[in-house]
This record gives C-alpha cells, sequence and structure tokens, in this order.
C-alpha cells in the first residue's frame, strides 16, 4: 500500500487528446505527447484512499465490530471482503505513479532516473515502515518478557527483521511477521522497480497503441488473478491456502493490478481533459455495482470453501469473505479512472470533501498502526484482569468502549505518525537526493 497523499495529479487541457483522437491508432511517426506542466490535485482520489484504509481496517476488526455492534450486521459481506482494499490501492498506485512520473522517467530514461525515481519512493514509504518496526520490536520484546511467551521469539528473528527493513519479506512464502499488513509495502517495492523498467514500455503505449488495444490490455491484466482468485478457498485474503501463504501470489497480485491502472493511466492522459462518460461508467455508478456484486457474489456463492474447513459464524453470519468477490477488481480500473475524469458526479464530491481527503491523507499510516491496536484491544478484551467475567459479554459496554478506543486511538495515531514521522522525513529524504537524480 503505497502513499501519495495529498498529491494526486490530473493531465491539464493542453496534453490532453496529443496522441489519439477518437480511439485511433497514431502513426508511428506521431511525435511525442508534449511534456506536461503543472499539474492539479485531484482531492477525490486522496479521498478513495481513505475508503481504501477503512475497509482493511473493519475487515481486521470486524469479529469485534460485529460482536459489539449488531446493528452493523448488515455490513457483513463488506467487511468480510475487506482485504480488497489492499487491491483498490495497488490499482491506484499504478495509475498515479504513471500519470505522474511517466513523461519524466521516459525523457533521458537510464540509471539516475531509475535511482531517483526509486529513493522518492522509499521517502514516501520506507520511513513509516522502519517507523513501525521498531514499535512491533519493542513490543513483541515487552509481550516475551511481561507474559515469558516464547512463540514470540520467532517473531525477534533478525533476518526477519532485515527482510522487512529490504522489503523483500512478501516476495516468499514466508508468515506475515513483526507488522503484518506491510506485506503490502514490499509487494510495492517489487512493483516500483519492475515500473524502472517498463516505463519506457508504457510511454511507447501511450503513443503508438489504440485506445481500444489499451482498454483491452487493461482488461487482460485484471484475469489471472480473477481466475486464480476464484479458486481460493472463501476467507483466504487471497493470499492463503490454509495457513500457507501460495507461492507467486503475491507479485502475480500486485503487478497485474499495478500495471492494470499504469494502463488506465495511458488512457487518461490520452483523453482525459475531453472525455464524456455516459451514466453507466460514472463513479457513483461504479461504486454501487461493487457493493451489488459484493452482496450479490456472497449471498449466491457458487462454491462454498471455508478456510481451515471451518464454518466461522458470529450470531449467524458467516465470518469468511468469498473469494469469488475478486470479480470485482476490473470495476476498480472503472472506478479509478472514471474518478479522476469527473468533477461532478455525487461520489466524486464525497470524495473530494474535506474529511476524506484528510483521511486519504494520513491512510498509509492508518493502514500501518491500526493492526498494533487491534492486537493491544483484543488483549485487552480476553484479559479477565482487564473486563472481569461478569462485564465481558459481547454486548457490554466495556467491550464495545474497548474496541470504540482501539479504532480512536489508531486514528490518532496516524495522525500523528503522518504530521511528525512520514512527512518530515520524506522532506529530508527528498532533499538528500541531488537535483539531477530527480524525478
Amino acid at each position: 500500500m503505497d502513499a501519495d497523499n495529498g498529491r494526486v495529479l490530473t493531465v491539464p487541457p493542453a496534453a490532453a487528446s496529443s496522441v489519439v483522437v477518437d480511439g485511433a491508432a497514431a502513426p508511428k511517426t506521431a511525435e511525442k505527447p508534449a511534456r506536461r506542466g503543472p499539474v492539479a490535485h485531484i482531492g477525490q482520489l486522496t479521498g478513495i484512499r481513505a475508503v481504501a484504509a477503512l475497509w482493511v481496517l473493519t475487515f481486521h476488526f470486524r469479529p469485534e465490530l460485529l460482536k459489539a455492534f449488531g446493528f452493523l450486521y448488515p455490513l457483513v459481506p463488506v467487511f468480510n471482503v475487506g482485504y480488497l482494499g489492499v487491491d483498490l490501492f495497488f490499482v491506484l498506485s499504478g495509475f498515479i505513479l504513471t500519470l505522474t512520473h511517466l513523461d519524466r522517467m521516459a525523457e533521458n530514461w537510464g540509471p539516475k532516473k531509475m535511482a531517483g525515481f526509486l529513493w522518492l519512493r522509499l521517502s514516501r514509504i520506507w520511513p513509516v515502515l522502519f517507523f513501525m518496526l521498531l514499535v512491533w520490536g519493542a513490543y513483541h520484546a515487552f509481550s516475551v518478557e511481561a507474559n515469558n511467551d516464547g512463540r514470540l521469539q520467532a517473531a525477534l528473528d533478525p533476518s526477519r527483521f532485515l527482510s522487512h527493513v529490504f522489503l523483500v519479506h512478501a516476495w516468499s512464502t514466508a508468515h506475515h511477521d513483526w507488522n503484518p499488513v506491510d506485506w503490502s509495502l514490499s509487494a510495492e517495492w517489487l512493483a516500483y522497480l519492475v515500473f524502472t523498467v517498463l516505463v519506457v514500455i508504457l510511454a511507447r503505449m501511450l503513443v503508438h497503441v489504440s485506445s481500444r488495444a489499451l482498454l483491452v490490455t487493461a482488461g487482460v491484466l485484471t484475469v489471472p488473478m480473477v481466475v486464480i482468485g476464484t479458486g481460493f478457498q472463501d476467507g483466504s485474503d487471497l493470499l492463503w491456502n490454509g495457513d500457507t501463504i501460495v507461492a507467486g501470489i503475491v507479485p502475480l497480485r500486485v503487478l497485474t493490478e499495478f500495471f492494470a491502472g499504469a494502463v488506465v493511466a495511458l488512457l487518461v492522459m490520452r483523453h482525459g481533459s475531453t472525455v464524456k462518460l455516459p451514466w453507466f461508467l460514472k463513479p457513483t455508478t461504479i461504486l454501487v455495482a461493487i457493493v451489488v456484486v459484493v452482496y450479490a457474489v456472497q449471498r449466491w456463492d457458487p462454491a462454498p470453501r471455508f478456510r481451515f474447513d471451518q464454518d466461522w459464524r458470529i450470531n449467524g453470519h458467516l465470518m469468511w469473505g468469498s473469494t469469488e468477490t475478486v470479480v470485482v477488481v476490473p470495476l476498480f480500473l472503472l472506478l479509478i479512472g472514471s474518478l479522476a475524469v469527473s468533477r461532478r458526479d455525487p461520489a466524486t464530491r464525497l470524495l473530494a470533501s474535506r474529511v476524506l481527503v484528510w483521511g486519504g491523507k494520513i491512510s498509509f499510516s492508518l493502514y500501518m498502526v491500526h493492526w498494533l491496536f487491534l492486537d493491544l484491544a483484543r488483549k485487552m478484551i480476553y484479559s479477565k484482569l482487564a473486563i472481569p467475567e461478569q462485564l465481558s459479554g459481547w454486548q457490554s459496554w466495556p467491550f464495545r468502549t474497548t474496541v470504540l478506543v482501539a479504532i480512536g486511538l489508531a486514528v490518532l495515531s496516524a495522525h500523528l505518525v503522518y504530521r511528525f514521522v512520514e512527512e518530515p522525513c520524506r522532506r529530508i529524504m527528498r532533499t538528500l537526493l541531488p537535483s539531477s537524480m530527480r524525478v
């Protein structure tokens, strides 16, 4: 999960339709699109980050939320597939980075441009990752000391710590450890490395490939993950086979979705300022379609296959999300592209609201910190010392309060980490990069 908080960009009118008109392929002698000038902030693409981060958070907190607040049961199908928020981030990341870096990286492409791009990406994700590794290390060490929990010794393995530091920990089938959610940063780092090489191909596609072919390419890139994902066990998070991460699934998931988003960005760069979307391609319509598909697939799951063969229910509500809902990933492409070119749609206005734009800015930090507070909450909830047995019923106010406080502290901590770790460290790292290497 990447973080370009508050700096999502769009194409100005002057750069639009400079290569292909009405979907026709430009001749091979077509001139290179003009270098883009100053670009504008798109609040709705920052706001959608808040939605994706909250989707992941509610997915992880869903057992506690549903046990504490019964009125949330109608949202079970949405909560159960909150892991798809990560897929939404992968698509969005490929879209944004292509939109903002394609011109400058493809021009005079070489080692300096590649290294500069990668350093700028590190400045965005690495400080928070490293900070949270230190926090989790201290937390695990305290747990080992205080609880004499030998199971945590494995989590303090120095080699695994270093694999996190170098962002390669998710490239294998090792279990999630230290900060369990930062596997997606390792996945994105892989996508960044590949992007530095394929950016030249993307630039040539913008000039020489027709819009119809680009649209087909984006769709084809989503096929492998959809096909493979539908064969997973329900509740697998699109990663697991039982208690084992499926070999190769992380690279497949991030690279296909990231570059599908990149191809959609090419379409927006080509037609973004002039396109007139029909009603069925408006952001509100696509959002409704995503929700309908999520509910419909889980209501009529074509092949129920429970993870661990466990029929996990809370008050009769199944907690395993149907992996067939991965079919919404192509709709994510339509959603991001539609949001980028829509201004007056109700969903666009909502996502561009001040609260959601703020949420988008802290979304990366929220993603990185929320599991710590979930772990703390669960230890308090299930500790008879913290919550006496006579008060520990699922509907008790102590239980509800603990859940709400944990989520509230996660949001507050995310804001503080964004303000005092993420942004200051990003600025410092950017100043260390020579101007000749800046993208």
